[in-house]
């Protein structure tokens, strides 16, 4: 685990940036670029010992942003961007403009999705970082984190700064909602079927917080120029719904099922031979930190679904 670091962090109030802050907190001198814009945000934050900037990595003006730290993670994205426009702008140009503030870090990690992966037509297929890319899906959102990943491969050149690219699955945890899993149990919590798509595989390689935590070392220490680009998913694929109904053994309840035609965000088994040369393999079984998170979070679910939140 890094320490005695100065890093620039952004996204920390969403999912993976908080559980980044979280491990990163207390032994480094941690910067938090966001927009705080929920009630309380920016109190939590600071009060974890987490230099705050209101802000964000796509404006224009970034003086509030130091340009000395050692590091930046850059977890942030515009997962639903409302246009092609704001999606660019978020996901493709705020990505070079960020990097081109912080030219001086040692390395640049950037957090891109597997979803820019096109989809091949064998259900078992694991994808490698060399795949086909190009996907449809979620609307300008997985097109628009592929331009960023150009961005980034661009100004890594142009600027002589170390970066790694880190495509990321089906992540879960403790923070906020829990991901998709979370979701899926707070729909089986509250009596809701879970609706998965018929024509695809339903096959995902689930990763834990904690790993990713674990994987921000060394993976900056394997960024480079040109940029590595590494898949960032769990090493066991599961599908979904065998993790649907392990949550629902935990919960007590048994969950439904519900299938339909049509699109769906892609469940992208990866291959994760790149990744353990850089990391070594993953430390937590699916099943393990799935019961982590529902110990975690079932309390507040369920409270939630009780509330009709």
């Amino acid at each position: 685990m890094l320490q005695g670091q100065k890093i620039l962090l952004t996204g920390l109030t969403g999912r993976v940036g908080g559980a980044f802050a979280n491990a990163l907190a207390g032994g480094n001198e941690l910067w938090g670029l966001a927009r705080y814009s929920q009630a309380g945000q920016l109190q939590q934050w600071q009060a974890k010992g987490v230099r705050t900037i209101v802000g964000h990595y796509a404006d224009d003006d970034l003086s509030a942003v130091p340009t000395d730290v050692d590091y930046v993670l850059h977890v942030a994205a515009d997962v639903a961007p409302a246009t092609f426009e704001q999606g660019m702008r978020d996901n493709a140009e705020g990505v070079g403009l960020l990097m081109a503030h912080c030219r001086s870090a040692k390395a640049f990690l950037h957090v891109s999705t597997v979803g820019v992966y096109s989809m091949n037509p064998d259900y078992a297929h694991r994808y490698g970082e060399d795949d086909v890319t190009g996907s449809g899906t979620m609307g300008h959102y997985c097109g628009t984190k592929l331009a960023g990943e150009g961005a980034a491969r661009a100004m890594c050149r142009h600027l002589q700064l170390p970066t790694v690219i880190c495509r990321l699955a089906v992540q879960y945890g403790n923070i906020l909602g829990g991901g998709m899993p979370g979701a899926f149990l707070k729909r089986m919590l509250a009596g809701e079927p879970i609706r998965l798509p018929r024509d695809q595989s339903n096959l995902y390689v689930p990763v834990s917080d904690q790993d990713l935590v674990a994987f921000i070392e060394p993976c900056l220490a394997a960024a480079s120029i040109p940029a590595t680009t590494v898949n960032w998913g769990g090493d066991e694929a599961v599908s979904g719904e065998e993790f649907i109904r392990y949550l629902g053994d935990l919960a007590g309840v048994s969950p439904v099922v519900e299938y339909y035609d049509g699109t769906a965000p892609p469940s992208i088994p990866t291959d994760n031979t790149r990744r353990i040369a850089i990391t070594g393999p993953c430390k937590v079984h699916w099943r393990d930190g799935l019961k982590s998170m529902y110990e975690a979070l079932h309390e507040r679910l369920r409270t939630e679904v009780a509330e009709g939140l």
